[in-house]
C-alpha cells in the first residue's frame, strides 16, 4: 500500500511539473484595436473595433470611423450620404439585418445596434459588411468593409493554447478522479472479525473511505464544470453542452448536502469505535 501511494506521488507531482512547463509557453496573441479597410484611390476608409467574439443572445452595438483615404483625416456627418451595414446568418447567409447606421452624435461614430434576437447560433461564425458612400462635392467616393465575428455562450473564444492547458486540466482532473474512485472503492471500511463474528479490531481506514468519497464528488463535479467550458467552445461538443450543465447542477446542489451526511456518519463511527474499543480492551472482542 505505502509503494502504491508513493508511486502515485511520483505521478502526480511529474503531471503538476509538465503542467507547469506548457503553462508557461502558453501565450495570447494581441489583436490590435481596430482594423480597417483596404486603401484606394479616391475612396472611403473605413476603421471598425476588432470584433472577435459576441455573447449569444445579448445586444451589440457596431461601430464604424471614416476617413479620407488621401490624407487620412476624419469625415464629418456632413460629408456622408449613408452608410449601410449587412449582418449574415451562419446558416443560409440570409440578411439578418440590412439597414443604415446612425449617426453617433460625438462627431466621430458611425454605429447601429443589432439585438440579442440575431445572436442565436452559438458557436458559428456569422459574417458582417458595411458600406458608405459620398457625393456631396460630386465627387463620388464610396468604400466598404467586412469582417466576421463568433457566436458563443460567455462571448469568449478560447485559442490554441488556451485550448491545450484546457485539455491538459480535464485530464490531470480526470486522472485525480480515476485514483480516488479506485482508493474509494478498495479501502476497507468495516471492522475486523474473528472467525465467530466478533471484533477484534478497528478499521481506521473507514474514516479515509468516507473523505475519499467526497473527495471524489468534489473531482468530478470539477471535472463537470471543465468539460462546460470545452463544450461551450468547441463544436464538435455542443451537443453536450447541456447534458454537462445539467449534471453539474445535480452534482453541485448535492455537495453541501453530502457533506453533512458523511460528517454526520464519522461523528456516528466514532463514538461507535470507541464504545467497541473500550469492550477490546475488556474483553478482547466485542460485537457490533
Amino acid at each position: 500500500m505505502e509503494t502504491l501511494i508513493n508511486n502515485m506521488k511520483k505521478k502526480s507531482m511529474f503531471i503538476i511539473l509538465v503542467f507547469m512547463i506548457l503553462f508557461s509557453f502558453a501565450f495570447v496573441s494581441a489583436q490590435p484595436p481596430f482594423q480597417t479597410s483596404a486603401i484606394a484611390d479616391k475612396s472611403i476608409l473605413i476603421e471598425s473595433p476588432v470584433i472577435e467574439t459576441i455573447t449569444a443572445n445579448q445586444d451589440f452595438s457596431f461601430h464604424a470611423h471614416l476617413h479620407n483615404s488621401s490624407d487620412g483625416r476624419l469625415l464629418p456627418y456632413s460629408s456622408i450620404d449613408f452608410c449601410l451595414i449587412h449582418i449574415y446568418s451562419p446558416e443560409n447567409g440570409d440578411h439578418l439585418i440590412e439597414t443604415n447606421m446612425s449617426q453617433n452624435g460625438n462627431g466621430i461614430d458611425w454605429e447601429y445596434k443589432v439585438l440579442g434576437g440575431n445572436f442565436t447560433e452559438i458557436n458559428k461564425q456569422y459574417a458582417g459588411y458595411i458600406y458608405c458612400q459620398t457625393n456631396t462635392t460630386g465627387d463620388l467616393r464610396g468604400g466598404y468593409f467586412e469582417f466576421g465575428f463568433d457566436v458563443t455562450k460567455n462571448g469568449t473564444l478560447l485559442n490554441s493554447s488556451e485550448s491545450l492547458i484546457y485539455f491538459i486540466l480535464a485530464f490531470g482532473v480526470l486522472l485525480l478522479f480515476g485514483l480516488s474512485f479506485f482508493f474509494m472503492i478498495y479501502t476497507p471500511y468495516a471492522n475486523e472479525v474473528n472467525e465467530k463474528g466478533a471484533i477484534i479490531k478497528i478499521t481506521k481506514l473507514k474514516y479515509v473511505k468516507l473523505a475519499l468519497i467526497l473527495l471524489t464528488w468534489v473531482l468530478f463535479t470539477w471535472l463537470l464544470n471543465i468539460l462546460i467550458g470545452l463544450s461551450d467552445n468547441f463544436v464538435s461538443l455542443t451537443m453536450y453542452y447541456g447534458f454537462f450543465g445539467f449534471m453539474f447542477d445535480i452534482m453541485n446542489s448535492l455537495a453541501l448536502p453530502l457533506g453533512i451526511v458523511i460528517f454526520v456518519i464519522s461523528i456516528f463511527e466514532i463514538v461507535r469505535d470507541a464504545n467497541i474499543m473500550g469492550n477490546i480492551k475488556k474483553f478482547g472482542s466485542a460485537y457490533k
